[in-house]
């Protein structure tokens, strides 16, 4: 563990893991990701991931289903951490104010896409070998439960992909 509290992952009580540096015996080097696995109710969010967030010190991924952590955490990931000068002092602006350096929050929201960042995966189709990358996955992801019908339109899907003109421009937004 980091002397300073505020630099440690909090894993217990008494126990976290440092995430300033590198200790300096490499036998106590740790990888710095964790994952959180518990039953409904069994305090993963309240104990662990709303504590850690508040350190601000790492990137996070969250998976929230009940959409609370951003209600409950967000302003002050928005807000941010004071910016530090050369000497570890916090930088005050024209107005004498502490400057501060946000989080860049992303929003991936399943039942409510109004809510979301609008994933776009035509913005990663670069070649025709993408464009069929994506088709597979839609097909994959889109023909529900158990046996299809009629795979005319996966067969007629797939060859029209198959046939774009070479040197052809993709276009997207």
């Amino acid at each position: 563990m980091d002397p300073k509290p505020e630099n440690n992952i909090i894993l217990t009580q008494t126990e976290g893991l440092m995430m300033s540096g590198r200790p300096k015996n490499p036998a106590h080097a740790r990888n710095k990701n964790v994952l959180v696995v518990g039953g409904s109710g069994s305090g993963k969010t309240r104990f662990f991931i709303k504590p850690n967030l508040m350190q601000l010190h790492s990137s996070y991924v969250v998976t929230d289903p009940k959409g609370t952590v951003l209600i409950e955490v967000g302003k002050l990931l928005s807000r941010g951490t004071p910016k530090l000068d050369k000497d570890g002092k916090p930088v005050k602006g024209k107005n004498g104010k502490t400057v501060y350096e946000p989080y860049k929050i992303k929003v991936f929201n399943t039942i409510n896409f109004s809510k979301s960042m609008h994933y776009n995966p035509f913005a990663y189709i670069h070649n025709e070998k993408d464009i069929l990358k994506l088709v597979t996955v839609l097909i994959a992801n889109t023909k529900g439960e158990g046996k299809s019908g009629d795979d005319f339109w996966v067969s007629a899907t797939r060859s029209h992909t198959n046939t774009i003109p070479q040197g052809a421009k993709l276009c997207g937004r």
